[in-house]
């Protein structure tokens, strides 16, 4: 298994560093088809990771035989929820995204907070 990994602080710099790798990485892999969902994936992961948690983030990015999975670790044990925003709601849609995008998501508690991940099928 093939694998990057950022390490960033909770602030917006963060989400451009994660969009730059995701980015990087999908070109690096020769792997132009996954180069969306992938970046929206970890995008969507880091924003929320910044805006919620609140706490130093880790971002993986790891290339399986058949998918490529995206991890965002934080410190927080507030686990993500697929809610349902409304017409004029400026923001709770990202999550609808991810699973547009993804094959399966979801989020595991860990010692000291969560993993956020999601797979994209090659």
């Amino acid at each position: 298994m093939t694998e990057t990994t950022l390490r960033a602080a909770p602030n917006t710099e963060a989400v451009d560093r994660a969009r730059r790798l995701a980015i990087r990485t999908m070109h690096d892999w020769r792997l132009p088809e996954q180069e969306e969902p992938v970046t929206a994936i970890a995008v969507e992961f880091v924003a929320n990771a910044v805006r919620h948690a609140r706490t130093p983030l880790e971002l993986r990015l790891l290339r399986g035989p058949r998918q490529v999975r995206v991890e965002v670790r934080d410190h927080s044990s507030q686990m993500p929820r697929l809610g349902i925003p409304g017409p004029s709601d400026e923001g709770g849609r990202g999550l609808f995204l991810v699973r547009h995008f993804a094959t399966r998501w979801g989020a595991d508690p860990i010692p000291g907070g969560k993993i956020v991940w999601a797979e994209v099928s090659l």
